[in-house]
Formats: structure tokens, sequence, C-alpha cells
């Protein structure tokens, strides 16, 4: 703060002596107050199951799937938000159990879960090669994020994002193009992808210092 100051009285002292000298704004950006984006919903203490489903069964990729679930888990955890979520473990299993969960509505798998919300993610679309066969990564995803209260009636159930986002929050997130050299490094990228659109679906649950940059797996 001292050497912020005597930056100022410097700038200041040599203004007259500077066509054009404008240290004045950036100085004030750097002193004044951080930018605070409010949570926009608090998430259950209490078990909190996380969903993910996949709109294109030829694009399912477990990966992608659990990389964004864990990365959801140290997120919530870190940010003291949640450390009651399910372990990805009981979801593969239910779903491994019960061949029509597919058909299941969100709330009767939050119950079977145990979960008192369910935060389910909707995979419109995931790419990681340029198209079928390609030597080329073009990682990117296309999904829409809800929360859904497990044990309410359906009509309150919805507990975010408002129901002016009717098909829920949409998000796209995508990774520079790579070499696809082999399935490890096409894999790699999925993980990388998961953990990335991670964070932008962990942002609405706490509280966001804009100035500070999202961070992105390398």
């Amino acid at each position: 703060m001292r050497l912020l100051r005597a930056l100022g009285v410097a700038c200041l002292a040599l203004c007259p002596m500077l066509a054009g000298c404008n240290i004045i704004g950036p100085l004030g950006f750097l002193l004044g107050p951080r930018q605070i984006q409010k949570a926009e919903c608090e998430l259950t203490k209490e078990r909190l199951a996380i969903l993910v489903d996949t709109a294109r069964p030829a694009e399912d990729s477990p990966v992608f799937a659990q990389a964004l679930h864990n990365k959801l888990v140290q997120i919530f955890r870190e940010k003291e938000i949640n450390s009651q979520v399910v372990p990805w473990e009981e979801v593969v299993r239910l779903r491994q159990r019960e061949p029509d969960f597919g058909r299941w509505s969100i709330q009767r798998a939050g119950r079977a879960l145990k979960a008192r919300e369910v935060l389910y993610v909707r995979v419109d679309r995931l790419q990681l090669l340029e198209s079928v066969g390609s030597p080329v990564m073009t990682p990117h995803v296309w999904l829409r994020v809800k929360l859904i209260a497990a044990d309410e009636l359906s009509s309150l159930a919805r507990r975010w994002p408002p129901q002016e986002e009717r098909r829920g929050r949409e998000i796209d997130c995508g990774r520079q193009t790579r070499e696809a050299t082999d399935t490890v490094a096409v894999d790699s990228e999925a993980a990388k992808l998961g953990k990335d659109v991670a964070q932008f679906i962990a942002m609405p649950f706490y509280d966001v210092d804009l100035e500070e940059k999202v961070p992105r797996e390398r």
C-alpha cells in the first residue's frame, strides 16, 4: 500500500511534464474496493448429489464426467460450500444397478442417493476431436445446469437458476486446439475440460472476486 501511495505521489509530480499522463484512474482502481459478485444461491450443507448426463450417447465420456464431478467436490470443500457430496462411486453403482435409471426423474435419483439436493448437469454437446478420426483435438462442451431439491413437491423443487432460464444455466467452455497423438492424450484433454467447466458450474454458489482470473488446467 505504501508503495502504491508513493507511486501516486511521484506520478502527480511528473504529470505536468508528461503529455497525456493518465495514472490516477488506474491507481484509483487498484486502491478501490474489490469487485465481488455475490453468490446466486446457497447449496445445502447436507448430502448433495451431482448427476452428469449426456444427451448424445456417442459423446459420453466417463473421464470427462468424473473429472468434472471430482473438481466440483474439491471446489465446494475448499470454498466451504458443502463437504457432503455423494461420492462418484455411489452414483455409478446406482446407475449400474437400475437398468431404467436414464428414465428416472432428477428427484427420484436424488432420493435414491439420500441427497437433500441434486446438482444436475446435462451435457448437450461434448466435442473432443475436431471430427471423427481427426488427428486434431478441439475440446469444447456445451451444457446446462439446474439445482433440484429432492424432497420438495415437483412444482417447488427447482432451486436454481430462476424460472426465466427454463432450460437451466447454459455454460459453454473450450480449450486450445491440440494434436491428438493417442487415446491417452484425448483422455487427458477430456479430464482437463471437465475440470475447467467445473469452475464455471461452481461460481454461482460462492462469492466471486471478478478481478481474479478463472483457474484453468494446464
